[in-house]
């Protein structure tokens, strides 16, 4: 009973993506197990690929909607795993900030356009290294949007501490991004040797970023930094983009690092403007940006100080349940 009641209390974008990855993932093994049962040789799992649900370089062009259908495609238990831990763990906790529709949105997006930038690139290295075994690789999975939630937790809760092992790791969640990024890379270069998987993380990374930064809408409650849930929208007003300081791609890195980053930055946003690809902030903007992320800073605050109250309220009365049956035994 408490495996239905959890899933029932799970956040509605949860319990979606994780249905959408199950059977996804379950229709690509059984479908492999089947094309291994006709196959007079003797292949195994990993060998066979299905062209119409994963991303293959050499047939995605032909298959369009794989774009789609690999970000839930996973071929291992250990990536099928993480990936269902993943989503289970980051669409609980945005969605009361977003709502379902956008947390779904979001990850089909910035997973749709990962998959496709990956396979552009696959294909033009592959070419050019003369790598024809590598247009049979298959691609995407959850690497697709992984990155992609840690640039929203950026976004949410910048200045949250995470600490690991009694405080022997400690770290600031604005700079996990940055960190994994470089370790996917160095794995990339060094491990792996090919651009898998640092070329979907990276994408994924500024996907994500230019999605959040300048033309995701929110209709949210003039009073309230989350997004209004109730369908009336009598009083709720439509914010494009997110102009906050605290957002600023040179955040993501280190402080050795921002200065030369934001010349760069800001080089681009300026040639972007001209073009006409995104809209300029205006200060009035900036300032309800800044005033809506310290709303949000200060909501999670206090929900996290609820949490640690009512886990000391829960050690205490356990504590005072064993005092009390060891005086009763005495």
């Amino acid at each position: 009973m408490a495996l239905p009641s959890l899933w029932r209390s799970t956040a509605k974008s949860t319990r979606i993506a994780l249905a959408v990855l199950t059977v996804t993932s379950l229709l690509v093994l059984v479908l492999k197990v089947h094309a291994m049962g006709q196959s007079e040789g003797a292949a195994s799992l990993r060998d066979i690929t299905i062209p119409y649900i994963q991303l293959i370089p050499r047939h995605a062009i032909f298959h369009p909607w794989v774009f789609l259908t690999a970000i839930f495609a996973e071929i291992s238990i250990i990536g099928f795993l993480i990936s269902a831990g993943v989503l289970f763990a980051a669409t609980n906790y945005i969605e009361k900030f977003w709502g379902y529709q956008e947390v779904l949105k979001f990850i089909v997006l910035v997973g749709s356009i990962t998959n496709l930038t990956t396979v552009m690139v696959a294909i033009i290295s592959n070419i050019f290294r003369n790598d024809v075994g590598g247009m049979d690789k298959p691609l995407g999975g959850g690497i697709s949007y992984y990155f992609s939630f840690l640039v929203v937790l950026k976004q949410i809760i910048p200045e949250h501490n995470v600490v690991l092992f009694q405080g022997l790791i400690n770290f600031r969640v604005k700079h996990l991004p940055f960190m994994l990024l470089s370790i996917v890379s160095v794995w990339s270069l060094v491990i792996s040797r090919s651009l898998y998987p640092a070329v979907p993380s990276i994408v994924s990374f500024f996907v994500s970023y230019n999605y959040l930064r300048f033309y995701q809408s929110l209709s949210t409650d003039p009073l309230l930094p989350v997004t209004s849930l109730n369908g009336d929208q009598s009083s709720a007003t439509i914010v494009t983009g997110d102009a906050s300081d605290a957002f600023l791609l040179a955040e993501f890195f280190p402080s050795a690092i921002k200065a030369p980053v934001s010349v760069v930055v800001n080089l681009i946003y300026d040639v972007s403007v001209l073009l006409g690809i995104v809209t300029p902030f205006n200060d009035e903007a900036v300032e309800q940006s800044n005033l809506r992320a310290q709303k949000i800073s200060e909501q999670v605050n206090k929900a996290n100080k609820l949490i640690a109250n009512s886990v000391a309220e829960r050690r205490r009365q356990v504590a005072l349940q064993v005092i009390e049956d060891r005086v009763g035994h005495s």
